[in-house]
């Protein structure tokens, strides 16, 4: 079976570069990509265009375990609200371990994943969690 799908429409990227800091008043689009460091940026930013776009993902990692956490509008803002917490608790990561690079390699391809999905209007898993070393996968 071949699938027949409509011709992308014209997409405008908006790139908040790595050297500035996200302000409320960027551009943004109708999909949102988080990917920064801290959870106080996450939180900040997550106020900022939550209520603004129809597509959200977030790729958390440490060490070798990743989290990819999704909303697409359909009863899953309030869960990645839970998600978010004070700063001071938040795990000292080791950036410079080996595994980071590709870790955050696959973390991007989970988050690509859940964005595809919602392209074809697939329902999307609201969290992944994939503990590489441990070799397990969980969707939520």
């Amino acid at each position: 079976m071949i699938a027949n799908f409509p011709k992308p429409e014209k997409t405008n990227l908006y790139p908040v570069n790595g050297y500035d800091r996200f302000r409320s008043r960027h551009e943004i689009g109708e999909a949102i990509f988080c990917c920064v460091d801290s959870i106080s940026t996450r939180a900040a930013i997550w106020r900022s265009v939550g209520n603004r776009c129809r597509f959200f993902v977030d790729g958390r990692m440490l060490g070798e375990i990743i989290r990819v956490l999704a909303v697409d509008g359909h009863d899953t803002e309030d869960y990645y609200a839970s998600t978010l917490f004070n700063q001071s608790e938040a795990h000292p990561g080791r950036c410079t371990a080996q595994s980071t690079i590709y870790t955050a390699n696959i973390a991007a391809g989970l988050m690509l994943h859940q964005f595809t999905r919602w392209l074809r209007k697939i329902p999307i898993d609201r969290e992944i969690t994939c503990n590489l070393l441990a070799g397990e996968l969980s969707l939520g």
